[in-house]
């Protein structure tokens, strides 16, 4: 069953993103139950590949940062999607750069409702 991202009966997610979007300068130790909390809302709305790729790119874009030295592109394909989360969490962490990771996740969460926002208005 696949859940509209701002339906009525989930319209929680709307007031999601504006609390993210207040919060955006909070502490770094604070970001990471937030990059969990997104990780998984992204999960229970069917946004599995969003998930994926949203790590993948963070792993890319960091791989000389965090010492990642296999193609994430291939990599991506033998792990499932909780591996791959606990990979990216862990080298961000290790990095120093859960910031960074926060940023990728609330910066595509932000484009995933524009995007959805968009489509809406064209249905209209």
């Amino acid at each position: 069953m696949s859940m509209s991202l701002f339906s009525k009966e989930n319209s929680s997610q709307n007031k999601y993103y504006h609390i993210l979007k207040s919060i955006q300068n909070i502490n770094t130790k604070y970001k990471a139950p937030l990059i969990l909390k997104i990780y998984g809302t992204l999960n229970k709305l069917n946004l599995e590949i969003e998930n994926r790729y949203i790590l993948c790119n963070f792993l890319d874009q960091y791989s000389d940062i965090i010492g990642f030295e296999k193609n994430i592109y291939i990599e991506n394909n033998t792990k499932s999607l909780n591996q791959l989360f606990l990979i990216a969490y862990r080298k961000a962490k290790e990095s120093e750069l859960l910031n960074e990771l926060y940023e990728e996740y609330f910066n595509s969460f932000k484009a995933i409702c524009q995007k959805k926002d968009m489509r809406e208005k064209t249905e209209l």
